[in-house]
């Protein structure tokens, strides 16, 4: 609970803006910069997702295997008496834990898109659309769905 409020707080405060010189307080593309409690990694979420979504953090059931800090990125419907649903899910794995959670079959929890020092960086994504056609919140979820050359960048390692 302690990195959901970090995490909180760092969000409030880098919204449209981040330490990195490559990024610019008037940087249009980058809805929230929001860094990990450990400072090991940052995501840019997209400008388009401003708000559109909450952060929550995963239980300890949720999140299995992966390191505690794992976080769920939810949309929140305009139609307030759907439950939000995830645009993205972020997890950190030691490596030996992810080659483990990869060998047990199925369908992995996410994707590995960054690795280093003996850990490793998982996004989740939906597999599906979950709202009802015709609707607005499935236009408007459709337009938040990340592209993979979004989901390549998303993760800045620190």
């Amino acid at each position: 609970m302690r990195a959901f409020a970090i995490l909180l707080i760092l969000m409030a405060g880098c919204r449209g803006a981040t330490p990195d010189s490559q990024r610019t307080a008037g940087d249009s593309s980058v809805a929230a910069v929001v860094a990990d409690s450990t400072g090991t990694y940052e995501l840019d979420l997209p400008a388009r997702w401003q708000g559109h979504f909450r952060v929550d953090s995963l239980s300890t059931a949720e999140r299995g295997r992966a390191q505690p800090g794992a976080f769920v990125f939810q949309y929140l419907p305009s139609d307030s008496t759907l439950r939000p649903q995830a645009l993205l899910v972020i997890a950190v794995y030691d490596s030996a834990v992810w080659r483990s959670v990869l060998a047990e079959g199925g369908p992995p929890p996410g994707d590995s898109v960054a690795a280093r020092n003996g850990r490793v960086y998982v996004v989740g994504l939906p597999q599906s659309n979950p709202f009802v056609p015709g609707s607005t919140d499935v236009t408007v979820f459709s337009l938040l769905e990340l592209r993979p050359a979004e989901v390549a960048t998303l993760v800045r390692l620190r």
